[in-house]
């Protein structure tokens, strides 16, 4: 996915500099056209299509941002209410299935969303301990972390 993002900046870059113009409109314009040539030579090659991967990128960020504005939802709403209806607990969660890199993206993943914080790895890589505020039911939780894992390995790193 990243060599064919970088491909089209680069040949954005390209246009910009051919058409001499810096516009926003035209920064656009050089990206769709870079999109169109790399989607087009894409054709040829096995494999899914650039197009394809932007469209499952795109589909994990609305994912994400609809889990993120939720989880700011239930935190702004305990700010504002009486009273505490936490139940924190502490999960460990199997990412065995990862590479290092992969482990980052989805340790960063679960952190930013309010209410939960990964305290630590493994030293073998294989477990995330991750802190979650509201985790009245542990199979609940289990089951979140399991669907942000799972969602994120299908839609961003396949």
């Amino acid at each position: 996915m990243m060599r064919p993002f970088l491909l089209n900046l680069l040949l954005t870059i390209v246009y910009v500099f051919l058409t001499a113009d810096t516009s926003t409109p035209n920064v656009l314009m050089g990206f769709g056209i870079g999109f169109l040539v790399i989607s087009l030579a894409g054709l040829t090659t096995p494999g899914p299509s650039y197009p394809g991967k932007v469209w499952r990128l795109l589909r994990f960020g609305v994912y994400f941002v609809k889990i993120l504005v939720q989880a700011n939802l239930k935190i702004a709403w305990e700010c504002i209410t009486p009273g505490l209806s936490q139940t924190p607990r502490i999960i460990r969660h199997d990412v065995s299935d990862l590479t290092d890199g992969q482990l980052t993206v989805l340790a960063n993943s679960i952190t930013l969303t309010p209410g939960t914080l990964v305290v630590d790895v493994s030293d073998d890589h294989k477990w995330l301990y991750v802190h979650c505020m509201y985790a009245q039911e542990r199979a609940a939780a289990v089951a979140d972390l399991r669907a942000l894992h799972e969602r994120l390995r299908k839609e961003v790193f396949e």
